[in-house]
């Protein structure tokens, strides 16, 4: 069994880089150090040479390869000791030598077994290296090309001719350049790489940098010799040998299996522009940082989404590759924001690289702003900016108001738990969402200097937080508080969690209180409620109605309490305004019906659609809290029934979802209350898309069309059905919904048209559609049915999660059916998933959606009997378990005023519309008469 391995070994960044000789003054403590690289001696170049094995014919050879690499050093004391990084690799030569102009002596290494926890191969040396001097270390060893998407791995395809094709790709991300060659995988070890790859003439081979020759002894085989590239970290290092062809210009490529070649244009157009655009705004063309090409490349499997390597950025087949006829706005847009994300990388992680995962946000953080605000600059029409907010800051705030939460700069970053933490929504979302909140506190043109200035200053070194804080200080005007710069920096990234403003408006509207406390979600929560931030605050009332002005009024301190005095008589006011702030905003009874009051005048009383939006999360969340009442939160939000924008709607059905899930099977009310509260808007977009729809108004349709369907609707779910009996000429924009009703509303000859589309499907993005809809069936026999494709090789194992959760988010009514299957036969489903953890995970997820004391009683008795199995990842079923019983406490405590107001409201609209039948007929009669 080929198992992915989750064991990653982490090792200190404290940062002597060569050429690099600042004092860092606030060095990563160490908390293992079996885990960590003395930084007594510095790499300053690899030089490799790697011929893969991927032939028939290579026999029993075949998934391995040959490895030759010559790393320079320079130890900065003298030491006997050399220590690197190595994983199953088989070493048949180990040397060194003194680097001279002569003709070298080497000297023979003893060849003994790396830590086989730690993957750090601590060599004794016979002879001592000296402090400054240059040496060459000589290795010649046999890897292992296995097919779990980490390190120099396998992948495949099935071409035009049903034959498999067979290819070497690589993902070295965070700790895995150790299974390609011997090294120091860890971010600050920043050296120059020469790589020579070894091919059959079948195949062609791409690396970072552009090949400067190609050489054949026989003609059967191909030494192709590439440019040496910038200098970088380990895990920046990438190489593919394939079949694959290239779309390019001679500088920008973008490479895929040959079947694929007509899906490159978009991202070959798209990307050229993105990258320009972003060199522009930081003053630093891509082409100027060391590198004079840019490749991207289609993987059929590749663990990750995408991949930042320096010049050669790898993705997901769907994450690149865009059909005309068949992809998606929504998939173009996350296609170009995908391709953004990787090309900001190219500054902020490749050029300036985080010293350390515990500083994961600086390197992800900017990737995930720019993410939205790079595509921005060439794709001006689809609101990125809007959307940003619901997609990013309120979706990350859920997870930093809970005991799962972490810092944004994370010192605790030492095992390989640590590092999978890090690599989560708060280095992400949060750390874009902060980024975003700076450039609005300093202002955009100064932002975009200190930038500018980080960039410059601190390029092909490590980095972290202080050098940041030092490049906006200096940019940062006075007159925008600066003299509380590195308090705001400090209180948001070295804290976990975030705010809650309370805001209390004067009976008399001529003044206003400002206060804080810590939010948190869970009012039993073991977190530390005191912590308290350096907040700038916005706000503005029903006099000036003032949504575009986002600079802070002023600066909230820990502990204070703020008075400020309004200009005129004031009935209500909004704080956060387009939510720049990262802090959620409750004000007092009397706001929140002034606010209700002003939604459902002309034009939502002037009230900016963001703030609209934020309106909505922080009542779902208050609420949720006991912040306020159900009864006021659910008052507020009957503005909805007005409401035809996407970005408060995807608030508000973000809010719904919760309740939802928390109701189980029984959702009948619900339903009825969602078709009420949607019926304007549905009404306006229906199923057909016009031609003066913005991307919005097409995303909306989306959403709004799912639910209405979901929750009963019988004339969404009578047109969805007409349009799947005709599968393949459904509008590409609302296919998502028209497949899940035809399987949520059909059987067995549903799904088999479905699935025979899907398996004939050669576009990406379609082929991850098709299948991610497999889950909205109900009926076991076909729950059974897709839950054995996911286990069988049919689903990609990349794909395999996704596609299982589809089966118990689509229906409540499969919660249960689904988890008896994954619990029954946890251990193909860990065979099939590559390793327990996927499947603790599973079942976690699984257990969130839990609303029975039966339910808790199986995961209960799973756990203890089958824990044994899951090694460290036993402790995501016991925390899964807890899970549950907070929310069974939850829902015996609040969900009764829920349900009593859906019941209330569902009497209402049914009294209501026998009143309006009663009329109609009244009516008819009058004119019959």
């Amino acid at each position: 069994m080929y198992g992915i391995r989750l064991l990653v070994v982490l090792t200190a960044c404290l940062s002597i880089v060569l050429g690099d000789t600042r004092v860092l003054d606030q060095p990563v403590p160490f908390a293992d150090e079996n885990y960590r690289l003395p930084i007594n001696i510095n790499p300053v170049n690899y030089n490799i040479t790697l011929r893969p094995y991927l032939l028939e014919s290579d026999g029993d050879r075949r998934f391995q390869f040959d490895g030759e690499v010559y790393i320079e050093v320079k130890p900065t004391e003298t030491t006997g000791t050399i220590s690197l990084h190595s994983k199953s690799l088989t070493y048949t030569k180990c040397e060194y030598w003194t680097k001279t102009t002569g003709t070298p002596t080497p000297q023979n290494i003893t060849i003994t077994a790396p830590n086989n926890v730690t993957d750090i191969w601590a060599i004794p040396l016979s002879s001592q290296l000296t402090a400054a001097n240059s040496y060459i270390f000589h290795f010649v060893y046999v890897g292992l090309m296995e097919d779990d998407m980490h390190g120099f791995y396998r992948s495949y395809y099935t071409d035009d001719n049903n034959q498999t094709k067979w290819l070497g790709s690589t993902q070295f991300q965070t700790n895995h350049a150790r299974r390609a060659f011997p090294s120091f995988d860890e971010p600050q070890f920043k050296a120059t790489f020469d790589v020579t790859l070894i091919r059959h003439r079948s195949y062609n081979a791409v690396s970072n940098t552009r090949r400067i020759s190609s050489s054949s002894a026989n003609g059967e085989y191909y030494t192709d010799v590439f440019a040496t590239t910038p200098t970088m970290s380990t895990y920046l290092l990438a190489f593919i040998i394939s079949e694959f062809t290239t779309r390019t210009d001679g500088v920008f490529g973008v490479l895929s299996r040959p079947e694929f070649y007509g899906q490159t244009q978009y991202s070959f157009t798209v990307g050229p522009q993105i990258l320009a655009k972003l060199g522009e705004y930081l003053n630093l063309s891509y082409y100027d940082l060391g590198n004079d090409k840019m490749d991207m490349a289609a993987i059929p499997d590749f663990s990750a989404g995408a991949m930042e390597n320096w010049g050669l950025l790898t993705y997901r087949e769907r994450s690149l590759l865009v059909d005309e006829s068949a992809t998606t706005l929504a998939s173009r847009q996350s296609i170009a924001a995908v391709v953004a994300h990787e090309q900001a990388h190219m500054w902020f992680g490749d050029l300036v690289t985080c010293q350390w995962w515990s500083y994961t946000w600086l390197n992800e953080g900017f990737a995930r702003y720019f993410q939205y605000f790079g595509t921005a600059f060439v794709e001006t029409e689809w609101d990125l900016d809007k959307q940003f907010v619901v997609d990013q800051i309120q979706s990350v705030m859920s997870m930093d108001s809970t005991n799962a939460t972490n810092p944004l700069s994370d010192e605790d970053t030492n095992t390989p738990a640590d590092l999978s933490r890090m690599f989560n929504s708060i280095s992400y979302n949060k750390g874009a969402s902060f980024i975003r909140m700076i450039e609005h506190t300093m202002g955009s043109d100064n932002f975009q200097k200190s930038l500018q200035k980080y960039l410059a200053d601190n390029q092909y070194k490590p980095a972290y937080p202080k050098l940041l804080l030092d490049a906006w200080q200096l940019y940062w005007p006075e007159n925008r508080f600066n003299s509380s710069s590195e308090d705001i920096f400090n209180s948001f990234t070295t804290q976990v969690g975030y705010p809650l403003i309370n805001v209390d408006l004067a009976q008399d509207g001529r003044s206003v209180k400002f206060s804080q406390q810590r939010f948190l979600l869970k009012d039993k929560d073991i977190s530390n409620s005191n912590l308290a931030y350096y907040v700038p605050i916005t706000y503005t009332t029903n006099v000036e109605k003032n949504f575009n002005d986002t600079s802070a009024k002023f600066i909230l301190k820990p502990s204070e309490t703020k008075e400020e005095t309004l200009s005129q008589n004031a009935s209500w006011i909004i704080a956060n305004i387009q939510e720049t702030g990262y802090y959620r905003v409750n004000y007092t009874e009397s706001n929140w019906n002034g606010i209700r009051k002003a939604l459902y005048e002309s034009s939502w009383g002037g009230i900016s659609e963001l703030n609209r939006a934020q309106v909505v999360d922080d009542l779902f969340n208050l609420a949720r809290s006991s912040g306020i009442t159900y009864d006021l939160a659910l008052g507020v939000l009957e503005y909805l029934e007005t409401e035809t924008n996407y970005i408060p709607w995807t608030s508000a059905f973000n809010g719904y979802n919760f309740l939802a899930i928390r109701l189980g099977t029984d959702t009948a009310h619900f339903g009825n209350y969602i078709q009420h509260l949607t019926y304007k808007v549905y009404n306006q977009l229906g199923f057909y898309e016009l031609n003066t729809d913005r991307a919005l108004d097409i995303y909306l349709r989306t959403k709004v069309l799912s639910w209405a369907c979901r929750y009963g609707s019988s004339d969404c779910i009578y047109q969805a059905k007409n349009y799947f009996k005709y599968l393949d000429s459904v509008p590409k924009n609302i296919r998502s919904v028209v497949y899940c009703v035809g399987l949520r509303e059909g059987g067995t000859s549903e799904f088999e048209s479905l699935y025979n589309k899907f398996k004939k499907e050669t576009v990406a993005t379609e082929e991850t559609l098709l299948q991610n809809s497999f889950g909205c069936v109900k009926q076991q026999a076909l729950i059974e049915r897709v839950f054995k494709l996911v286990i069988s090789d049919e689903i990609r194992r990349q794909d395999k999660s996704s596609v299982l959760s589809t089966l118990y988010t689509e229906n409540n009514e499969n919660v249960s059916p689904v988890f008896k299957l994954v619990t029954e036969q946890h251990e193909e489903l860990a065979e099939a998933m590559g390793s327990y953890s996927a499947v603790a995970t599973v079942i976690s997820n699984l257990a969130a959606r839990f609303t029975e004391e039966s339910q808790k009683k199986d995961l209960e008795d799973f756990t203890t009997n089958n824990k044994h199995k899951f090694g460290s990842s036993a402790t995501t079923l016991e925390t899964a378990v807890k899970t549950v019983e907070e929310n069974l406490v939850w829902a015996n405590e609040k969900l009764g005023t829920f349900r009593t107001y859906l019941a209330s409201r569902n009497g209402a609209a049914t009294k209501s519309a026998f009143t309006a039948l009663t009329l109609v007929l009244l009516a008819l009669v009058t004119l019959l008469r």
